[in-house]
């Protein structure tokens, strides 16, 4: 790739997730490497304070969406004179990208946008504009590809492609003792959630799989934040059940890994299609197994009984069927991380995913 390229993106999302994280990772990473890199965001003070601990330009834009002039003419005085790729992350910004080039009467600007979720194609008349302003559409995973192309919008399929998330592992982890920070009994097994607590990661399901094991010695820690009321109402099921002494919230941790490294296996319950989650390959690349459903983008990496145990979404019965059959089995849980693990370092580390997105950037 030209190492004079400029590389802008845009995100508008009001908090920080796996989204904003997958834009932090690419522009570290092209940064390092000599390469022009811009971020506009809205001005939220989380995420703008995230992106402000890389060595790039951030600046602040509304990106309110189709009706949203003032983010188009800030953006297009911008895009004047320059040759850049604008790497958008939803339709909403890809609007945004497509009016603003249109007004700045730039050709050298390429717009890329890449769909993290599984969801159908729109085929209204502003929309099929939309898909021909569009340099590349990349899509996550097949599961999202195939079901956005199921209402056959009208793109070029020389203008699609698949190409998976990865994460970025550190060279070193600095380690943490969670048994002696959270006060845990010595002789438990640990399982771990870590990711945003809402509905649809389907942890009330988790909750009643952990009732129905709530004699075994096994404590489930779970990570993160979300959603306030969700969050109450997991509370207030978990002391309904009386199981207060099996389940423990840690809140946010950053970074995670340090304390993904010490559970003994995760669990991503998810009620809905996610497209391709990250928490699954966070697990496979400290060499645990992860417990998930079979209903995502996460089976096309994930193979049940091979490199993890899949269960169907919203079933409370197997789910609990497959953690404890994890709990009680410490060969099972090395045999299976160990395969998972082999998988990310040969399939899905960062570096493959890098190759093939500079490939689109180039293309």
């Amino acid at each position: 790739m030209n190492p004079q390229k400029h590389i802008i993106h845009l995100v508008s999302n009001r908090e920080w997730g796996g989204g904003e994280q997958y834009v932090f990772n690419l522009c570290q990473h092209f940064a390092a490497n000599g390469h022009t890199v811009t971020i506009f965001c809205r001005p939220v003070k989380q995420v703008m304070e995230r992106f402000s601990l890389l060595d790039v330009s951030v600046h602040k834009l509304p990106l309110k969406g189709i009706f949203d002039l003032f983010s188009v003419v800030r953006l297009s005085t911008f895009l004047k004179g320059k040759q850049c790729v604008i790497h958008v992350h939803n339709f909403k910004d890809a609007f945004t990208a497509a009016f603003a080039r249109k007004m700045s009467g730039n050709k050298n600007v390429r717009i890329i946008l890449t769909r993290h979720l599984v969801r159908k194609g729109k085929n209204s008349s502003i929309y099929k504009w939309l898909y021909k302003q569009l340099d590349k559409i990349v899509f996550v995973s097949e599961l999202a590809k195939k079901e956005f192309l199921d209402t056959s919008p009208t793109i070029a399929p020389e203008r699609i492609t698949v190409v998976r998330n990865s994460i970025v592992i550190p060279e070193k982890i600095e380690k943490v003792d969670i048994r002696k920070e959270f006060s845990l009994p010595q002789e438990c097994t640990i399982a771990m959630y870590h990711g945003r607590i809402a509905a649809e990661k389907g942890l009330d399901i988790l909750v009643d799989a952990m009732h129905i094991l709530k004699n075994e010695k096994l404590l489930l820690l779970l990570i993160g934040k979300g959603d306030t009321p969700y969050f109450s109402s997991l509370q207030q099921q978990i002391k309904d059940y009386g199981i207060e002494n099996n389940i423990k919230f840690i809140g946010y941790r950053s970074p995670v890994l340090p304390y993904l490294q010490e559970c003994d296996f995760g669990i991503l319950p998810s009620i809905v299609r996610e497209a391709c989650p990250l928490s699954c390959m966070e697990y496979m690349s400290q060499g645990h197994p992860v417990i998930t459903t079979n209903n995502g983008g996460q089976i096309e990496y994930l193979e049940d009984e091979t490199n993890a145990l899949l269960v169907p979404p919203g079933d409370a019965k197997i789910l609990a069927n497959k953690i404890s059959e994890l709990a009680n089995n410490a060969d099972k849980r090395r045999q299976l991380g160990e395969k998972a693990l082999k998988d990310y370092t040969e399939k899905l580390n960062y570096n493959c995913f890098l190759k093939e997105i500079t490939k689109v950037y180039e293309y």
